[in-house]
């Protein structure tokens, strides 16, 4: 198991891309903390990691991650239950279809901040409780950001706007925090088969060729958050070239 002990918190973990790495990291081994603002979801997620069987410890924290008390509240618990944090996932996200001359302007501020200020939350909530004292390991944060950094979608304004600030604020983190013991990595997925690209229709089995599987992200984040990428750092990660990192 390559993540045998380790504890991992998502933030959005309650369906889709976080769901699919909260699942793939217990199989590894790791103790797991799902975070999303509904309970119902995140029990699904901790009944599918019971009946996985791996014995892994499971912590359920409902939290806004645009509000800063609510996050901070959710990942001190997750430490109280778990310990310190082996590594972190700012996967949280939210998008709107909509023509920029009529975006309505709270959506559009709701986008960013999910998107943005939900990220730097994350970061800031977990930097008290990351394990950044070990000589043998990294300490990892990692964002799931998109390919529409370098495809910007039209129609997509706000979200596009918020893939490319937060490709910032990790260049800003990895700097800043360059002699702390984290590592700061971003997978940056083309569409992938969730609410968040296809609404309701996600998971109807008539995805279009282009479109991903959350599952096929799954190694990704494995790779990152394992021993193996010690030595990436603040790197942006596409879904199409994996096999050059």
């Amino acid at each position: 198991m390559l993540l045998k002990e380790k504890n991992i918190i998502i933030t959005g973990s309650g369906r889709g891309i976080g769901k699919s790495i909260a699942l793939a990291c217990a199989k590894e081994g790791a103790n797991i903390g799902l975070l999303a603002r509904t309970r119902d979801e995140l029990n699904e997620v901790n009944e599918e990691i019971i009946k996985l069987g791996t014995g892994v410890k499971v912590s359920v924290q409902t939290s806004d991650v645009t509000k800063y008390e609510e996050i901070e509240s959710a990942f001190k618990a997750f430490y109280e239950e778990l310990g310190e944090f082996n590594g972190v996932i700012a996967n949280a996200g939210y998008s709107r279809m909509w023509d920029s001359h009529d975006f309505d302007s709270n959506k559009f501020s709701e986008i960013i901040n999910i998107n943005v200020s939900g990220v730097f939350f994350t970061f800031k909530a977990a930097f008290p409780y990351l394990k950044k004292d070990s000589k043998s390991e990294k300490a990892r944060f990692i964002i799931t950001g998109s390919a529409a950094f370098t495809n910007p979608m039209p129609k997509f304004a706000a979200y596009t706007a918020s893939k490319f600030a937060v490709v910032g604020l990790q260049s800003s983190l990895a700097l800043e925090y360059k002699k702390e013991n984290i590592n700061f990595n971003m997978i940056l997925p083309t569409m992938v088969d969730t609410r968040l690209a296809r609404g309701r229709k996600a998971g109807d089995g008539n995805k279009p060729p282009n479109v991903m599987d959350a599952q096929e992200l799954n190694d990704y984040y494995i790779f990152l958050l394992s021993e193996n990428a010690n030595r990436i750092d603040n790197a942006l990660i596409f879904t199409n070239d994996f096999d050059e990192v």
